[in-house]
Order: structure tokens, then C-alpha cells, then sequence
């Protein structure tokens, strides 16, 4: 597999890992070689099976799986894994031949040897599998990804050109991380590689799929857009797509920043410049951190930058092409905005460099979680180890407790004057300190600005406050206003306030504000701002945090804690939940929808934290107890881990079986070394930079409690556990019931199959923009139904809030008029397929009885596939309403599935009903459509009980008669309990040869549609 420049390899482990050992082989031939396998090992192995294939993923023994061959130095490492997989590539999924040595890796346990699989030349994207050998010369482990089973043609119907072209066209219309409210700039989007792959659907999500042949195509403009997108080669639509870009955090604020200019852009350091120098803070804490990132990794782990070569590390401050407050790692460079550059942050952007060009991580579903806690694991390990910004991150935190910094809901309360006294309702601002449990105190005034002419109220806080005597060591009030509130802010602090409250106006809901200061913020309602200017003497007012719980006096652990413009820390690692992250597998705030966070890699990452801060402090979580093993060993354990065993599709089970097979590998080892940042480094034109080269010391090695400590934290975060809570898998149940019960049978009155196209049917539309709709089309050939359908489009594309571009918009298709058929259990089905944009764009399906009002059907009167899903409130005609919206297993596939609705729900017998099919989409963004096919409507009867006769029309012959209700199917026929013969019906009979003589048959009718299945003994005398 071609690495490319940007060193992401995607060797799929897929999500999907099954932990439990696989089960023993009966004793027979072994055709899997499993037994084979086992029986060539010189100690037992654990084998473990990969969830998307059902193929080994792991295997491994505390002795050695090929102890015939030895293995004395890295060449013959290589030889000896060469000759396992020849002998038992198959148990992986893949072939000998496909398997080609991409690498040899030695590491403090022995040697690490990469194979990449290829079939018929072309890469397997993310076929990689990674034998482990240690210093005695025994394979202990083999682990990794293989699509098994391929069976395809190597060529692309659609150029690499042609590929390119569309990768280009869907990223320009919306980028893949983009909020569907937030504009990307696209500018200078160009297609940077294009690799010919077979791809094997749903690896990354741990569910089955097929395999086909793709075009993997990284689109870039090595500043806001650095995105992979998978197209099938043979029809060009894309089957996957995510965002290479790692964001610091999931908080997203949307306001202006100055327009990129790049004749702004300078070099204002370099390596041996004078540092500080002209530097401002935030440009100091990118280099110095820059440089401490790079000696950790370079003194302790022997890394030579990012990409193990020596590439430069380049930092961008204040791009402004980044939606501030955020910083990023674009590929080629780490990007911050201004009060974004703590240690913690600068550091967490490099460790995905790192990431990138180790593990290759994709930042998507739970391999993009890995990817996103790496980075906040090196990151707060940097800030403990530096001796800047650092306040409390030494002071152990208790189980189960939040830190005070940690910012949450506030109390108001109106101290004095007596006749304005009581609680108010508030809401604490996202800047300035954090409020504690015993509240802060303080006299307010009302700032004045009379100054100010383009305000609405002379107290909004728009211009420098004329009674800033009065403010200086106080709290504020201004009204909201025309102004930012970073205006606002601004102008309270340089008039010396304490702290700021910002009164909401008339009919206006409260809520938190955005900033970059250090002093208080809190926001009120209407009627408090009110009754504090109208007060009769001086107001004084308790802030204070409404938390009822003891919290922590300790910042240790916490994310962005120090950047400014965050306004306090972003993630706790020690408890996830403070932040609304899950702490293990099994929480409520573990993420399952792939529609937003890249399929929660921000807040699933809170798992891998919490695993990480217990190993380094220990605790007690989930009732078990987890023995520190300290930060110097943690990061050793996690370090090999990512360059030794995790590929890019890794998962939290895999990450599991990493730690443990990390552990195991350094057991014992005496060459591992303590983190190490170094000594300041002295600058040529004056000045030291923190970080520099140093002798890392020795660490004690890794033992037995160790390694049990890391099972212990593996089960306290339950990595190895399935989120069922996601209940991934299709979004259409395939086990379509039967439409009637046995006994009954199915009579259809109606049914559409759109062979000849929408005859028949009619459409309506609404449009937000006149013309800005998509009308329903006759087509064909979505997801391997090549038969006429109907198809409602739901296209990227689209420009929200233009006047002219957003296409947000309604698409009805409306049946004919038909007749509530007069049965038992009347019905409607249809078959369908839906791939949309979660929850802004989907379908559902709408009743009118007797030219009535058209009305959604209500969930209840469906017997199978329901709706599952909801229209957002911002998503246009369909707002509020439950709709089929989404993507299978929240993969980018959509497959067919029926659904059934009970027509006596709705109407009764007799009555008129006309149906209709409604697409509704936003205005931007988009992925396929809906799909539908073979609409019908039918109900129930009472299936005939056949009668069974046989006669001897002709020498030598008998023919059997199912006398029913036009019966059809199969009749097997027995003489003396032993099988004459299956055959199959025609025109209710069935004739076979038979001896001259009297004869008695046991005749089992198989059944059918119309006729109840039964068995009966027939006597016959044959001519």
C-alpha cells in the first residue's frame, strides 16, 4: 500500500473485535486451519476473532507459534513471520500471495514485521497484518485486518481523473466536517493523491459488508479542508467519507474574523532565533511547546519529529481561516487562534501528527476517538511534565469527584437592597474564572455609556464606560446590544471591573456568552437588569456555582484548562461525565450518531482518557480497582501500543488487546526510559526555549502488577464491550415477517413496481426558494436494485441562508386513490432504501382518507420499519416530524428493507385512501435520496385445506392431486418410510414411475401462499 506523503496507511482492525475467545474445533477436518495453527505452537493460544469478517484477528501465545524456525536477529524475524503467513494467511482472511512485507520495525521487546495485503496489485485499503517477535526469537502474536473472500475486477469503470474531479466537486460543496450552519472556506481545494484500493464496506464500524473496488482520494487545501473520500470505481458514488483535520475541541463559535489576507503572512521565528524576542504570548507558548513535544518524543522514544525523519514543525498563529476559539493539524501544519495555545492544546495538535505518521488512526467512529485521546494523552502529559502553566495538576484528584474548575450552572442572588433581594435567574459565561461553591461577592453598578449612539438603551456597554470610577474592583451591569460581546467585555475590564453581567433584553432567553477575558461573566434576564437599575441603594450580588456536590481543588487532568479563549477546560479525563463525555463503553453519553462529531470522536474519546488517568493514578471505577503504574510507564505502554500494534481502524477492543499485548512485550524490559522534555534550549540570538536534548533516565521495568493493572482499567472502561446502546446495524430490519400469519393467505388489490416509471402517480412541492426543489424521478440500479423505483434525490448540495442557493424544500409523491381492501389485516408495504443526511434531510410517508387533510402515518400503525428516526427543527418543510433519515449502522450505505403499515389504523374498510411519499431535505449538504420500490396493498384470507388423491392414469405411472386452491409448490412422497422422490406441482399434480402392483404412499404437501401445508397416506393400484 502506498503510504503517501501524509503517512496514513488505514490498515483497517476493524471496530468490531470480539474479545472472547474463539471456540474450540471439533475433532474433524479442518478446513478454517485453525487446528493446524494451534497444534504448531509450543504453548496455548488465545485466539480472537475480527467482528466485520469473522476471521481471526489476534493471536498469540506466552510461548512461540512457530517454535521450528528461529529468529536471531531482524532479517530472520522477517523470515520466520514470511513463513507463518505463507503456512496460515488463510485463518486471517487473506491468501499467501497477497501478502507482501511492507516493514520491519525493531522495538524494546524484539521485532515488529508489517504486511500489507494487495490483490491482483491493487491495495487492500487497510489490509495490514503485524507479527510480533521477541529478542529470544519466538512469535508471540499476530494481529490486524485482511478482507477475506475477494472476488472482483481490478478495473475502474470510472477514471482516476473522473474520480478526482467528483472527490473535488462534494468537497467544495461541503466539506466533511462542516456544520450544517457554518461556512468552510474551500478556497484552493485540490485533489492531493488518488489510490486505486479494494475496500471492504463497514470494516471501520466492525459490522459485515462486501468488498469492491475504490478510489481513496485525499482532497486538501492544507489549511481548512483535509478530507478522504471513497468512491466506488465502477459507478462513482461515495461510500465514505470523513475529515483528516483534528480539532483541539467540540465546541464550535461561529463569529467574524478578519478576512485571510496571505500578504499578512510572516516568518517571525525560527529555530535559534532570539526567543521571546517581539513575541507575544500566545506565539511563545506555540514555540515553546512546539519544542517540548518534539524532545519528549525525540529523549524518550528516540523520534526524530513527527515523522520520524526530521521534518520541520511548523505552527500557524491566529489563521483566521479557523472558526475561533480552536487550533487544528491540518497535514502540513498545527493552526491556533488567539487564547488557544496553552501547553496542553499546542502539544494535544502535534500528537496528531504523530498519530498520523505511527498508527494512522482516521479520525472517524472509534478509531477517530483513539486518534482524538492520544492527542489529549500526550498533551496533559507534556503539561504535567513542564514546569509552565502549571497550578494544581499535582494534586491528585478523588474518584467519581469534578474539578472546581470546572465551569457549570450559577446561582444569582440579590443580596441587598431588601426590596430587590432574592435569587434571579443566570448563566455563567464561557471566559473568565470559574465560579466557586462559596460564590464570589460584590457590590454592581450600572455602566453608562452615553456616548454611545447606535445602541439601543445608553447602558448597553458599546463604548468605554463614563463611570468607570464607580465600575474599577466592582461588578457591572449592561444591556445586551448591538454590539459583540466581546465589546462589551472589553470595555468593562478597561474600565477595572471585577466582573460583568450582561441583562438580556425583553423577550430574550438567557444564555451563555462567548469572550476572551480573565475577568467574571454571568448573563440575566430582562426583569433582574431591571431591578438593579431601579434599585433604591447600592446592589450587591453573590455569583456562585449551583453545584451541590464537593468538587476537587485540582486543575490535574483537565484539557485546555489555560487557554484563554475556551473560557476553562474543554475535557476531564479523570471524570469524562463532568464534561458530558462517557467513561466507559456502557454510559449514556457514549455518542452513537455518525451524522455529527465524525461518529463521537470527541466524546467518545473520554473512555480511552479515563482508561489512561487511572493506569497513571490510579482509582476505583465501575467496582474496579485500578493500581497506578505512574506516567512514566503509562506512556511507554501507550506509545508501543500505537507504533507496534494499532492500525488505522482500530478500535476500543483492539486498543485493549494493544495494552495488553504492550504489557506482555515489556515485561521485564530494562532499556525503556523516563518521559523526558530536557533542558531549556539556549537560542543563538539570546534567550532558551523550554525542551531540549537530554539524557532520558532509565525506567524501572514493567512487571506482572503492572499488566494486571492494565486489565484491571481495561474492564473499569469496558473496551472490549459493544456500545449496544447504539444498536448498529441496518437501519431497515431485512427480516421482512410475513404480510399474513400461517394459516391465512395473502390477497394483493394494489401494487406499483415503477416498471414503467411514475405513470399513474402525481407530485406536489414545496420550495423555500422557487424552483430550488427535487422532483421525484423515474430510476433505477441503488444498492443492487437495477428494476424500475422511485427515487426522491437528497444531492450535496446547496447553499443555506442564500437567496438563491438554499435548497431547502419538500418533494411529495402521491399515489393513486385506492380502496381500503375488505379482509382480515389489510395492509401496506413497500420497499425502500434511504441514504440522507442525519436528521436534515429524510422521508416518511403521509395518509389522506376521503380527501382529507394529508397527515404523517402514526408510528403505531406500523407493523415493521417504522420511522426511526426525527426531522431537526431547523431542517425545513419536515421540521419536528419522525421521518427515515441516515445511513445504515451509521456507515455510508443505505440497503433495502420493507416496511408494513396497518391500513385498519388509519382507515376502515372501504374508505378512499391516497398515500404520499414525502422527501424533505435543508438547504445545503446532502448525501443520496430515498428509494422506493414494489408498493402494494393487500389483506388476508383463510387458506384452503387441499385434499390428496392418487391415481394410476398410465402403465407404470402415478399421479398425485393436490386439489386446493390452485395449489403450487412441492409434495415428497414415502412408501414403507422410505423416500420415493421431491417433485414439484403443476396444475396441482405430480406424476412419477412406479411398479405394477398396490401401493401406499405418505404424501407431505409443502403448502403455499393459498393452501394450508398437510400430510396424507394415499392407497393406489398401479397398472
Amino acid at each position: 500500500m502506498q503510504l503517501g506523503k501524509q503517512g496514513i496507511s488505514l490498515a483497517l482492525v476493524a471496530a468490531g473485535l470480539v474479545i472472547t475467545p474463539v471456540a474450540a474445533v471439533a475433532a474433524k477436518p479442518d478446513p478454517s486451519g485453525i487446528d493446524q495453527l494451534k497444534a504448531a505452537a509450543d504453548q496455548t493460544v488465545t485466539l480472537k476473532k475480527e467482528g466485520a469478517t469473522g476471521r481471526i484477528g489476534f493471536v498469540s501465545t506466552k510461548g512461540d507459534l512457530l517454535p521450528r524456525v528461529a529468529a536471531d536477529s531482524k532479517s530472520e524475524a522477517a523470515a520466520k513471520a514470511r513463513e507463518y503467513l505463507d503456512e496460515y494467511a488463510s485463518v486471517f482472511g487473506a491468501e499467501a500471495s497477497q501478502l507482501d512485507q511492507r516493514k520491519v520495525t525493531s522495538t524494546p521487546a524484539g521485532w515488529t514485521v508489517e504486511f500489507e495485503q494487495a490483490y491482483q496489485g491493487v491495495p487492500v485499503f487497510g489490509g495490514v497484518l503485524k507479527a510480533h517477535v521477541d529478542k529470544s526469537g519466538d512469535l508471540t502474536s499476530v494481529n490486524g485486518f485482511a478482507a477475506p473472500d475477494l472476488d472482483l475486477s481490478t478495473t475502474p469503470t470510472w477514471s482516476k481523473e473522473k474520480a478526482g474531479a467528483k472527490a473535488l466537486e462534494l468537497v467544495k460543496a461541503k466539506p466533511a466536517q462542516a456544520h450544517p450552519d457554518s461556512k468552510i472556506d474551500t478556497t484552493g481545494v485540490e485533489v492531493v493523491k488518488a489510490d486505486l484500493n479494494i475496500y471492504r464496506m463497514g470494516a471501520a464500524q466492525g459490522v459485515t459488508g462486501k468488498s469492491l473496488l475504490a478510489w481513496v482520494i485525499e482532497v486538501s487545501n492544507q489549511s481548512t479542508v483535509r478530507e478522504t473520500v471513497v468512491l466506488d470505481a465502477a459507478s462513482g458514488k461515495p461510500v465514505n467519507r470523513y475529515s483528516m483535520l483534528h480539532s483541539a475541541t467540540d465546541r464550535e463559535l461561529v463569529e467574524k474574523h478578519n478576512t485571510p489576507d496571505t500578504t499578512d503572512d510572516a516568518t517571525v521565528w525560527r529555530e535559534n532565533d532570539a526567543f521571546p524576542g517581539s513575541l507575544d504570548q500566545d506565539q511563545q507558548n506555540e514555540v515553546a511547546s512546539t519544542g517540548e513535544s518534539y524532545w519528549l518524543f525525540k529523549n524518550t522514544f528516540g523520534r526524530d519529529s513527527y515523522d520520524g525523519n526530521g521534518a520541520k514543525m511548523v505552527t500557524v498563529n491566529n489563521d483566521p481561516a479557523i472558526s475561533c476559539p480552536n487550533a487544528n493539524w491540518n497535514g502540513e501544519t498545527t493552526n491556533y487562534c488567539s487564547g488557544v495555545t496553552s501547553d496542553d492544546v499546542v502539544a494535544h495538535e502535534w500528537g496528531h501528527a504523530y498519530t498520523e505518521h505511527t498508527s494512522g488512526l482516521i479520525y472517524q467512529w472509534q478509531s477517530g476517538a483513539l486518534n482524538e485521546a492520544y492527542s489529549d494523552m500526550w498533551g496533559n502529559t507534556v503539561d504535567f511534565l513542564n514546569a509552565r502553566e502549571n497550578t494544581t495538576d499535582d494534586v491528585a484528584r478523588t474518584d467519581g469527584k469534578c474539578s472546581s474548575s470546572t465551569r457549570g450552572a450559577i446561582t444569582l442572588t440579590i443580596n441587598s437592597p431588601a426590596d430587590v433581594a432574592g435569587d434571579c435567574p443566570a448563566a455563567a459565561a464561557n471566559f473568565g474564572p470559574v465560579y466557586p461553591t462559596a460564590g464570589v461577592t460584590s457590590d454592581i453598578v450600572v455602566g453608562l455609556d452615553a456616548a454611545n449612539s447606535g445602541g439601543p438603551t445608553t447602558t448597553d456597554g458599546c463604548s468605554p464606560l463614563e463611570n468607570a470610577a464607580a465600575v474599577n474592583g466592582k461588578f457591572v451591569l449592561v444591556d445586551r446590544g448591538t454590539c459583540a460581546f466581546t465589546q462589551k467585555v472589553a470595555n468593562a475590564k478597561n474600565a477595572g471591573a471585577k466582573g460583568i453581567v450582561i441583562a438580556f433584553l425583553q423577550g430574550q432567553s438567557i444564555g451563555s456568552i462567548s469572550g476572551n477575558s480573565d475577568i467574571y461573566g454571568a448573563t440575566t434576564d430582562y426583569a433582574t437588569g431591571q431591578k438593579i437599575k431601579n434599585a433604591t441603594g447600592t446592589v450587591n450580588i453573590t455569583i456562585k456555582d449551583a453545584s451541590t456536590e464537593t468538587k476537587d481543588e485540582s486543575v490535574r487532568w483537565l484539557m485546555g484548562e489555560d487557554s484563554t479563549a475556551f473560557g476553562g477546560a474543554i475535557r476531564d479525563m479523570w471524570n469524562p461525565n463532568c464534561y458530558g463525555d462517557p467513561g466507559k463503553v456502557s454510559d449514556e453519553e457514549y455518542h452513537c450518531d455518525g451524522a455529527t462529531d465524525s461518529g463521537g470522536v470527541h466524546v467518545n474519546s473520554g473512555v480511552i482518557n479515563h482508561h489512561y488517568a487511572l493506569l497513571v493514578d490510579g482509582g476505583s471505577y465501575n467496582d474496579t480497582t485500578v493500581a497506578s503504574i505512574g506516567l512514566d510507564k503509562a506512556a511507554n505502554l501507550i506509545w508501543h501500543a500505537q507504533t507496534n500494534y494499532l492500525t488505522p481502524t482500530s478500535g476500543f477492543p483492539e486498543y485493549a488487546q494493544a495494552m495488553v499485548s504492550s504489557c506482555a512485550d515489556l515485561m521485564g524490559v530494562t532499556t525503556l526510559k523516563k518521559l523526558t522534555l530536557g533542558t531549556s534550549t539556549p537560542q543563538t540570538g539570546g534567550g532558551e526555549t523550554p525542551g531540549g536534548e537530554a539524557e532520558a533516565p532509565a525506567l524501572e521495568p514493567i512487571t506482572a502488577d503492572d499488566c494486571a493493572a492494565v486489565a484491571a482499567a481495561n474492564t473499569a472502561t469496558e473496551l472490549t464491550k459493544e456500545p449496544v446502546q447504539c444498536n448498529f446495524g441496518p437501519m431497515l430490519d431485512p427480516n421482512t415477517p410475513a404480510l399474513c400469519g400461517e394459516g391465512t393467505n395473502e390477497v394483493t388489490t394494489y401494487t406499483e413496481d415503477f416498471e414503467d416509471g411514475l405513470s399513474g402517480w402525481t407530485q406536489d412541492a414545496e420550495a423555500l426558494v422557487p424552483g430550488n426543489d427535487y422532483p421525484w424521478e423515474a430510476g433505477s440500479d441503488v444498492e443492487g436494485n437495477t428494476s424500475g423505483l422511485a427515487f426522491a434525490p437528497g444531492p450535496n448540495e446547496g447553499a443555506c441562508g442564500s437567496a438563491t442557493g438554499d435548497i431547502t424544500s419538500r418533494n411529495g409523491l402521491l399515489s393513486p386513490t385506492l380502496t381500503v381492501p375488505d379482509g382480515l389485516s389489510p395492509r401496506l408495504s413497500f420497499d425502500h432504501s434511504v441514504l440522507t443526511e442525519w436528521g436534515y434531510d429524510g422521508g416518511n410517508v403521509k395518509a389522506s382518507v376521503n380527501g382529507g387533510e394529508f397527515k404523517p402515518i402514526d408510528q403505531a400503525a406500523y407493523a415493521f420499519n417504522a420511522p426511526g428516526g426525527t426531522m431537526n427543527a431547523d431542517s425545513g418543510y419536515m421540521e419536528g416530524e419522525p421521518a427515515w433519515t441516515g445511513s445504515d449502522g451509521n456507515s455510508f450505505t443505505g440497503e433495502w428493507g420493507t416496511t408494513i403499515v396497518k391500513l385498519d389504523s388509519i382507515a376502515a374498510a372501504g374508505d378512499k385512501v391516497q398515500f404520499r411519499f414525502d422527501f424533505g431535505r435543508d438547504g445545503c449538504g446532502g448525501a443520496r435520496g430515498w428509494a422506493i420500490d414494489n408498493v402494494t396493498v393487500s389483506y388476508c384470507t383463510e387458506k384452503a385445506v387441499p385434499e390428496i388423491s392418487a391415481t394410476s392414469p398410465k402403465w407404470g405411472k402415478v399421479t398425485i392431486t393436490v386439489d386446493g386452491e390452485r395449489a403450487t409448490g412441492e409434495i415428497v412422497v414415502k412408501e414403507n418410510g422410505i423416500r420415493i422422490g421431491r417433485f414439484t406441482l403443476k396444475k396441482e399434480e405430480a406424476t412419477f414411475r412406479a411398479l405394477r402392483g398396490t401401493h401406499t404412499y405418505e404424501v407431505a404437501y409443502s403448502g403455499d401462499r393459498k393452501n394450508e401445508a398437510i400430510t396424507e397416506t394415499v392407497t393406489v393400484r398401479v397398472k
